[in-house]
């Protein structure tokens, strides 16, 4: 089960996210954190510090993790493989595991928590790259985990419209905007759903700094009650925490917990269509194939791809694997 925050900057969207991963954390024996933000402060966010393992950025390590997904499949020849490439029956896949391979060596650990961080802009970026190419190694990476309805991934993603621009789009089985009682806020989540109408269905909203009973009447009138899984006030428990007062951390997350409650049970009545998610992944990577993808690479990237391969199939072989 995969979920992301998203949201104007500024609205409280990567606090609201790390909030949400220490609720899970202290009821589920497992979760994945990542941060596929442009700012990249999910880390801080989570106030741990504790960290173990190694610090990459997998924005940096998309070929290396490309290349491990690919495993032994002959059906791309010699061609390139991209963020989009649909798994064969010979690739590589990703458990929900800090013993996972690729897990356990690029992602940082504090207790339950495994984070991922897809990392920010650099100053040889500048003028010679956008974020979406750093997005490159998690689109594959989302596309080859294997994830069931006892897993937990929760991703912090870019601010504003910007997710709907890649495959992530449709990687994740619930979006939550996190917006603000004000119309600048409340107006990138209608964007969004102009933009792709497609995900309305999954995207719901959570509204953050809302102090008077006139904040909740602005939400409600741009936001369908039965989208809105909560309110939350500007929290003076998290300024105390930001001025040195750890115990205030405890105060802010109980603030919140009946609506991080109301998302962790919207999120699990959400089922994924496995056949639908690759169905949706193969039109499109022939899309972006042919937009831009095989005039870049002078390849034909969506030609000759293993045809026989299903989710279901990948996932009863792991099933099989583990009971050996």
């Amino acid at each position: 089960m995969r979920v992301a925050f998203l949201g104007k900057g500024g609205a409280g969207k990567t606090t609201t996210s790390a909030g949400f991963i220490r609720y899970l954390a202290s009821k589920k024996p497992f979760v994945l954190a990542v941060d596929a933000d442009v700012n990249a402060h999910l880390k801080g966010a989570l106030h741990r510090t504790d960290w173990s393992g190694q610090e990459f950025e997998i924005g940096e390590e998309r070929e290396a993790i490309i290349s491990y997904l690919k495993g032994d499949r002959q059906d791309l020849g010699e061609r390139t493989m991209v963020g989009t490439t649909p798994p064969s029956s010979k690739s590589r896949f990703i458990e929900v595991s800090k013993h996972d391979p690729l897990i356990s060596k690029y992602a940082l650990t504090s207790g339950n928590i495994a984070l991922l961080t897809v990392g920010t802009y650099k100053e040889s970026d500048v003028g010679g790259a956008c974020y979406h190419v750093k997005l490159t190694g998690l689109q594959s990476f989302f596309h080859h985990l294997l994830d069931g309805e006892e897993d937990y991934v929760v991703a912090d993603t870019t601010a504003g419209t910007d997710n709907v621009a890649t495959s992530l789009s449709f990687a994740y089985d619930m979006n939550v905007f996190v917006v603000e009682p004000t119309k600048k806020s409340v107006q990138v989540y209608l964007d969004y759903l102009t933009v792709a109408p497609h995900l309305a269905e999954r995207t719901y909203v959570i509204a953050n700094k809302v102090d008077t009973p006139e904040d909740e009447l602005f939400i409600l009138k741009h936001v369908p009650k039965d989208k809105l899984l909560g309110a939350v006030p500007h929290s003076k428990h998290l300024k105390r925490f930001e001025q040195g007062r750890k115990e205030a951390l405890d105060d802010f997350m109980k603030e919140q917990e009946v609506v991080f409650e109301r998302v962790l049970s919207t999120w699990q009545e959400k089922k994924r269509n496995w056949n639908n998610y690759l169905e949706r992944l193969r039109s499109t990577h022939t899309k972006v194939c042919r937009d831009w993808l095989d005039d870049y690479f002078g390849e034909k990237l969506d030609e000759g791809l293993d045809s026989d391969f299903t989710y279901e199939q990948a996932l009863s072989q792991r099933k099989v694997a583990a009971l050996v």
